[in-house]
């Protein structure tokens, strides 16, 4: 979150798109703040899924799956208004090594890579629990 509080840009030719996993709804950290962020700024895309929608306490009306199902769904695509390319997107994926991983196996059919010394590439990770 420090990331977009500091970073957000609003311009029209720079979209912003977070793409937010998690067991439950109630699990969506900061699911105000990025609500808020996406009514202020309209660049700004907050996309939440939930893998486990049979638990919930009251029934969940949003996105199921993975993130990684968000992609292969094209909502990236939907919400910015044209295909994500290694020329027009940085990816930063945090949270769950699983999830990185298979995020980052996904994208690199998409010919999106992680970089090295010599390339910074597209994919950017933040392993964490």
């Amino acid at each position: 979150m420090s990331v977009l509080r500091s970073e957000l840009e609003c311009r029209l030719d720079h979209h912003t798109v977070v793409l937010l996993g998690a067991r439950h709804s109630w699990d969506l950290g900061y699911r105000g703040e990025l609500i808020a962020m996406q009514r202020f700024c309209r660049t700004f895309h907050y996309a939440p899924i939930i893998s486990r929608p049979d638990e919930e306490h009251v029934p969940w009306a949003g996105q199921t799956g993975y993130v990684q199902d968000l992609w292969d769904r094209g909502l990236v695509a939907e919400a910015i208004g044209y295909d994500p390319t290694t020329d027009n997107t940085q990816i930063l994926l945090c949270g769950n090594p699983g999830m990185i991983e298979g995020m980052i196996t996904r994208l690199e059919k998409d010919g999106f890579g992680e970089g090295d010394a010599g390339s910074p590439g597209q994919i950017h990770a933040e392993k964490f629990w």
